[in-house]
This record gives C-alpha cells, sequence and structure tokens, in this order.
C-alpha cells in the first residue's frame, strides 16, 4: 500500500496575494486529497483541483470575482464533472 504525501506549503491569497502557509495532503499519484491553511488570518478556497486560499476579511463575491479572473471557465468545468 501507498501512502499519502503531506507537504507544508506557502500559497498566496487568491485576492489580494497575502502569503499564507498551508498543510496540503496528496495521494500517491500527485492527486490533492485535502488542505488547511495553519498560518494565521487565512482560509481555505474549495478547490478539488488545487491548495488555495484568501485572507478571512475578503467577502465571499470578491473570492468569486478573483476565481473567475485567475480560472475563467471553472465554473463551467466543475458543472460538467457532476
Amino acid at each position: 500500500m501507498t501512502e499519502n504525501k503531506n507537504m507544508v506549503e506557502q500559497h498566496g491569497c487568491i485576492v489580494c496575494g497575502k502569503i499564507h502557509t498551508m498543510l496540503v495532503v496528496y495521494s500517491a499519484s500527485g492527486k490533492m486529497i485535502d488542505c488547511t491553511v495553519t498560518s494565521t488570518g487565512g482560509r481555505v478556497v474549495m478547490d478539488k483541483l488545487r491548495p488555495l486560499a484568501s485572507c478571512n476579511m475578503h467577502s465571499k463575491a470578491e473570492v468569486e470575482t478573483a476565481l473567475a479572473r485567475h480560472y475563467p471557465g471553472m465554473e463551467e468545468e466543475e458543472d460538467n464533472e457532476e
């Protein structure tokens, strides 16, 4: 049996770029399984393909706008996968 790989990574806020530390769990094949923000003032932005973070002070609308700007077409991709 192969084990999951835990990695501590630095990721910028999707809205403003402030750096947050994240603990990311990858499967043996390299697919992200789960993640959490371990630095103060940050939160996970839900995305099943990549670890994303934002600051707690940003609204849901700001995060959604930033996601649309950085990953155009992401909404359609997620709709097609379900």
